[in-house]
């Protein structure tokens, strides 16, 4: 039985008119862990029968910082919402060839809004992740926040801000080792702030399978394991009240692993001296190390395309997937780092970008028992 798909835009929060979703040819979204998430439709424009200009094109439907919101149904399932973006961009590509006339609009996730201004601004006697919750919260967005410590006193130090506010909340977010982004929640269709360690213990979202005949759901699948990417880290620097040296030492990486045997290896190990980290507590740069040692680990990546009719789903980035078909090594649990959905008149694709801090399969994946891995 064929895989249903279809879609709904929607422009400042009304439906897109008819002759718009007409002229759509192609819609392109990157949903991704590390930046920011970004969409593309691509529609057809012609001149008129009349001669008096330009379809889609001179209707201004789309101005600066428009915003777009596109849900998608696949087969059975709810409607889900794929992202909400404010316009960016435009690209027009004229064309005397009748059929080949197309405009692009670029948009982007709700970051851009946090963007758009430079700011120099004092945050004292607060935690990273209660910067976070409050600047979040001045552009109305749920928040998703972890708790960082410590919490800075005025008397000691204060934290300046230099900068829009989303640079300087992923900057926060870096030096503990954490994921900043904004996102729809997928349940209320509102928009939420995350401000968090990367989720790669939550339950896994689906089974991708490699080369299992009827049950493979998987066009195409590579593999890579870059064994010098892991390190370990190590930093100090100096108390500034009382001139004691402080220092950080992290040679293991500290979020679940994903597989049986750590990317990080213990036997002639690469190291780095990190420097100019602004931070001069033990504390401060052991959680500054550790991220960065976590960060390497994930040296095990793949790639490929996914088959949307099989898998019956939408693959979402941020999150843990099991992959199964793939060998001993490669097959387990992945975190998702990037997908992109392409939904055209020939299909629904989506191409995706894997990471995991190890090879193997731990026991705890729900398709152990599978044949294709044990025999």
């Amino acid at each position: 039985m064929p895989l249903n798909v279809s879609y709904t835009l929607t422009i400042d929060d009304a439906p897109a008119p008819t002759e718009v979703i007409a002229a759509i040819r192609e819609i392109e979204v990157e949903d991704h862990a590390d930046m920011a998430d970004m969409l593309r439709l691509r529609l057809a424009v012609a001149v008129r029968e009349d001669g008096s200009g330009w379809t889609v094109l001179d209707e201004s439907l789309v101005d600066r910082l428009t915003k777009l919101r596109v849900n998608v149904v696949v087969g059975s399932q709810v409607s889900q919402p794929l992202i909400e973006a404010y316009v960016t961009e435009t690209r027009t590509e004229f064309s005397n060839r009748p059929g080949e006339s197309t405009l692009e609009v670029l948009a982007m996730d709700p970051t851009v809004l946090m963007n758009l201004e430079e700011k120099i601004r004092a945050w004292p006697d607060m935690a990273d992740s209660d910067i976070a919750g409050v600047i979040f919260g001045e552009y109305g967005f749920g928040t998703q926040v972890e708790q960082t410590q410590p919490t800075r006193q005025e008397l000691d130090r204060t934290i300046m801000q230099r900068g829009t506010d989303i640079q300087f909340l992923r900057g926060l977010a870096r030096r503990n080792g954490y994921e900043c982004y904004v996102e729809l929640n997928s349940d209320s269709g509102q928009v939420e702030g995350h401000f968090h360690r990367p989720r790669v213990d939550e339950t896994h979202q689906g089974v991708l399978s490699v080369n299992l005949g009827t049950a493979t759901n998987v066009n195409r699948f590579n593999g890579r394991y870059d064994m010098l990417c892991p390190v370990m880290a190590q930093a100090n620097n100096v108390e500034i009240n009382d001139q004691a040296d402080q220092s950080a030492d992290i040679g293991e990486g500290s979020l679940e692993n994903l597989g049986d045997q750590a990317a990080t290896s213990q036997t002639q190990p690469r190291r780095v001296l990190l420097s100019n980290t602004g931070l001069s507590e033990t504390g401060e740069l052991e959680t500054y190390a550790q991220a960065v040692v976590d960060r390497s680990a994930f040296a095990i990546r793949a790639e490929g395309e996914l088959s949307t009719v099989t898998y019956r789903n939408i693959l979402r980035a941020k999150r843990p997937v099991n992959v199964r078909g793939a060998g001993r090594q490669f097959s387990g649990t992945y975190y998702v780092e990037k997908v992109l959905h392409r939904i055209r008149g020939e299909g629904y694709t989506q191409e995706f970008t894997l990471r995991r801090n190890a090879l193997g399969i731990t026991g705890r994946e729900s398709f152990v028992e599978d044949q294709a891995l044990t025999s």
